[in-house]
């Protein structure tokens, strides 16, 4: 590991416990960075069909803040490996119905929501506890706000 997120004068019982939990929270990163990247790229195409100003500028916050969490998980990447992730290609991305695709990112939102709160309930430290627990509520504000622009049409 590069770095030592418990470096605060923890025996190595506590390091060895631990080193399960951050090998596989690197695979995890993995996961949560390329599926954040594909989030923020799905709100930039869903903006363009936004019916007014407001929706698109609410749907168009929802891709910076994807985007950040891709970044924030980079870094705790960066942190444990010394190491960048190279993502993937994105997927392309085909929106066929607005209406539908407002449900759809409800849905992805939920999922996000529980994916990180379980994180945040693994997570051996203040700083990942954080992340997790901030990152999770920024995707619970998403889902909030969507039903907002099911009214703006």
């Amino acid at each position: 590991m590069y770095y030592d997120f418990y470096n605060s004068g923890c025996n190595n019982y506590y390091d060895n416990y631990n080193w399960g939990y951050y090998t596989g929270l690197v695979k995890r990163l993995e996961e949560y960075i390329q599926d954040e990247l594909q989030d923020s790229a799905y709100y930039k195409e869903l903006a363009k069909l936004a019916p007014t100003e407001l929706s698109k500028e609410i749907i168009n916050e929802f891709s910076q803040d994807e985007k950040m969490h891709a970044e924030n998980f980079q870094k705790v990447y960066y942190m444990i490996t010394g190491r960048y992730y190279y993502p993937e290609p994105l997927e392309p991305i085909v929106i066929d119905d607005y209406e539908e695709a407002l449900k759809l990112r409800v849905l992805a939102e939920t999922n996000d929501y529980k994916k990180y709160g379980e994180e945040y309930l693994m997570a051996p430290n203040k700083y990942l506890k954080d992340l997790f627990f901030n990152t999770r509520t920024q995707e619970a504000q998403h889902a909030i706000r969507i039903s907002i622009l099911f009214e703006e049409e």
